[in-house]
Protein backbone atom coordinates (compact mmCIF):
# COMPACT_ATOMS: atom_id res chain seq x y z
CA UNK A 1 0.00 0.00 0.00
CA UNK A 2 2.80 2.40 0.87
CA UNK A 3 4.46 1.79 -2.52
CA UNK A 4 1.25 2.66 -4.37
CA UNK A 5 0.77 5.88 -2.39
CA UNK A 6 4.40 6.83 -3.03
CA UNK A 7 3.98 6.27 -6.79
CA UNK A 8 0.84 8.43 -6.83
CA UNK A 9 2.68 11.28 -5.11
CA UNK A 10 5.63 11.00 -7.53
CA UNK A 11 3.33 10.98 -10.57
CA UNK A 12 1.42 14.01 -9.25
CA UNK A 13 4.69 15.90 -8.64
CA UNK A 14 6.02 15.06 -12.11
CA UNK A 15 2.77 16.28 -13.64
CA UNK A 16 2.99 19.53 -11.70
CA UNK A 17 6.60 20.05 -12.76
CA UNK A 18 5.75 19.43 -16.40
CA UNK A 19 3.01 22.04 -16.15
CA UNK A 20 5.44 24.55 -14.67
CA UNK A 21 7.90 24.05 -17.51
CA UNK A 22 5.46 24.97 -20.26
CA UNK A 23 4.75 28.48 -18.97
CA UNK A 24 1.90 30.80 -19.88
CA UNK A 25 3.60 33.41 -22.03
CA UNK A 26 4.14 37.06 -21.23
CA UNK A 27 2.02 38.44 -18.41
CA UNK A 28 0.73 41.92 -19.17
CA UNK A 29 -1.88 43.77 -17.09
CA UNK A 30 -4.93 45.15 -18.87
CA UNK A 31 -4.53 48.45 -17.03
CA UNK A 32 -1.47 49.63 -15.11
CA UNK A 33 -2.13 49.96 -11.40
CA UNK A 34 -1.42 53.09 -9.38
CA UNK A 35 2.03 51.74 -8.50
CA UNK A 36 3.13 51.78 -12.16
CA UNK A 37 4.67 54.91 -13.74
CA UNK A 38 1.94 57.43 -14.43
CA UNK A 39 1.86 59.18 -17.82
CA UNK A 40 4.08 56.48 -19.33
CA UNK A 41 2.81 57.36 -22.82
CA UNK A 42 3.86 61.01 -22.37
CA UNK A 43 7.30 60.06 -21.06
CA UNK A 44 7.80 57.64 -23.96
CA UNK A 45 6.73 60.29 -26.47
CA UNK A 46 9.18 62.82 -24.99
CA UNK A 47 12.18 60.44 -25.10
CA UNK A 48 14.91 60.85 -27.71
CA UNK A 49 14.71 57.43 -29.39
CA UNK A 50 17.51 58.40 -31.84
CA UNK A 51 19.92 57.93 -28.90
CA UNK A 52 18.58 54.57 -27.75
CA UNK A 53 21.10 52.47 -25.85
CA UNK A 54 21.08 48.71 -26.34
CA UNK A 55 21.56 46.39 -23.37
CA UNK A 56 21.52 42.62 -23.87
CA UNK A 57 20.67 40.11 -21.15
CA UNK A 58 21.14 36.44 -21.97
CA UNK A 59 19.01 33.87 -20.15
CA UNK A 60 20.25 30.28 -19.85
CA UNK A 61 20.41 27.42 -17.36
CA UNK A 62 20.39 28.88 -14.66
CA UNK A 63 21.57 32.44 -14.90
CA UNK A 64 21.14 35.91 -16.33
CA UNK A 65 24.20 37.40 -18.04
CA UNK A 66 24.72 40.03 -16.88
CA UNK A 67 22.78 39.42 -13.66
CA UNK A 68 23.07 43.06 -12.63
CA UNK A 69 22.21 45.41 -15.53
CA UNK A 70 22.39 49.15 -14.82
CA UNK A 71 20.26 51.85 -16.48
CA UNK A 72 20.17 55.64 -16.22
CA UNK A 73 17.02 57.57 -15.55
CA UNK A 74 15.37 59.39 -18.49
CA UNK A 75 17.39 57.64 -21.23
CA UNK A 76 15.80 55.55 -23.96
CA UNK A 77 16.76 51.86 -23.91
CA UNK A 78 16.24 48.74 -25.94
CA UNK A 79 16.64 45.76 -23.64
CA UNK A 80 17.37 42.68 -25.75
CA UNK A 81 16.42 39.48 -23.93
CA UNK A 82 17.82 36.32 -25.51
CA UNK A 83 17.22 32.77 -24.27
CA UNK A 84 20.19 30.60 -25.26
CA UNK A 85 19.13 27.79 -22.94
CA UNK A 86 17.26 24.56 -23.56
CA UNK A 87 14.41 25.48 -21.18
CA UNK A 88 11.79 28.22 -21.11
CA UNK A 89 12.82 31.10 -18.84
CA UNK A 90 11.15 34.26 -17.57
CA UNK A 91 12.43 37.75 -16.89
CA UNK A 92 10.52 39.00 -13.83
CA UNK A 93 11.18 42.16 -11.84
CA UNK A 94 8.09 43.67 -10.27
CA UNK A 95 9.90 46.78 -8.99
CA UNK A 96 11.71 47.39 -12.27
CA UNK A 97 8.54 47.00 -14.36
CA UNK A 98 6.85 49.57 -12.10
CA UNK A 99 9.80 52.00 -12.40
CA UNK A 100 9.89 52.28 -16.21
CA UNK A 101 7.75 53.82 -18.95
CA UNK A 102 7.43 51.14 -21.63
CA UNK A 103 7.07 52.01 -25.30
CA UNK A 104 6.72 48.44 -26.60
CA UNK A 105 7.63 44.77 -26.26
CA UNK A 106 8.68 43.21 -29.58
CA UNK A 107 8.89 39.49 -30.32
CA UNK A 108 8.75 37.23 -33.36
CA UNK A 109 4.98 36.96 -32.85
CA UNK A 110 4.37 40.72 -32.86
CA UNK A 111 4.46 43.93 -30.86
CA UNK A 112 2.64 44.91 -27.69
CA UNK A 113 2.42 48.70 -27.36
CA UNK A 114 2.67 50.33 -23.91
CA UNK A 115 2.37 47.11 -21.88
CA UNK A 116 2.12 47.10 -18.07
CA UNK A 117 4.41 44.12 -17.59
CA UNK A 118 4.46 41.49 -14.89
CA UNK A 119 6.56 38.82 -16.61
CA UNK A 120 8.34 38.27 -19.93
CA UNK A 121 8.63 34.64 -21.03
CA UNK A 122 11.16 33.35 -23.53
CA UNK A 123 11.04 29.92 -25.10
CA UNK A 124 14.37 28.23 -25.92
CA UNK A 125 16.09 30.19 -28.71
CA UNK A 126 13.67 33.12 -28.46
CA UNK A 127 14.54 36.81 -28.39
CA UNK A 128 12.39 39.75 -27.27
CA UNK A 129 13.11 43.46 -27.22
CA UNK A 130 11.77 45.84 -24.58
CA UNK A 131 11.85 49.56 -25.43
CA UNK A 132 11.56 51.73 -22.31
CA UNK A 133 12.60 54.82 -20.39
CA UNK A 134 13.68 54.40 -16.72
CA UNK A 135 11.77 56.82 -14.50
CA UNK A 136 12.28 55.84 -10.85
CA UNK A 137 15.70 55.25 -9.30
CA UNK A 138 16.37 52.14 -7.25
CA UNK A 139 17.64 48.59 -7.16
CA UNK A 140 15.16 45.87 -8.01
CA UNK A 141 15.22 42.08 -7.65
CA UNK A 142 15.33 40.08 -10.89
CA UNK A 143 14.35 36.42 -11.13
CA UNK A 144 13.19 33.63 -13.38
CA UNK A 145 9.80 32.54 -12.04
CA UNK A 146 9.90 29.07 -13.61
CA UNK A 147 9.72 26.50 -10.80
CA UNK A 148 13.08 26.21 -8.95
CA UNK A 149 15.08 28.29 -11.47
CA UNK A 150 15.73 31.02 -8.88
CA UNK A 151 16.76 28.34 -6.38
CA UNK A 152 19.39 27.17 -8.88
CA UNK A 153 20.75 30.73 -9.09
CA UNK A 154 18.69 32.38 -11.80
CA UNK A 155 18.36 35.74 -10.08
CA UNK A 156 19.96 39.14 -10.09
CA UNK A 157 19.48 42.85 -9.47
CA UNK A 158 18.54 45.67 -11.82
CA UNK A 159 19.71 49.17 -10.90
CA UNK A 160 18.37 52.47 -12.18
CA UNK A 161 20.68 55.40 -11.38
Amino acid sequence: MRDKAHRIVVIALLGALAGCATGTGDIVRDQPGPDYVQDAAGLVAAADWSKTRDVTVVLSEYKFAPADPIFQVRRAYRLILRNTGKNTHTFVSDGFFKAIAVQKLVSASGTIANPALESIELAPGAEKQLYFVPVKRGTFALECSVFLHDTYGMEGRITIL
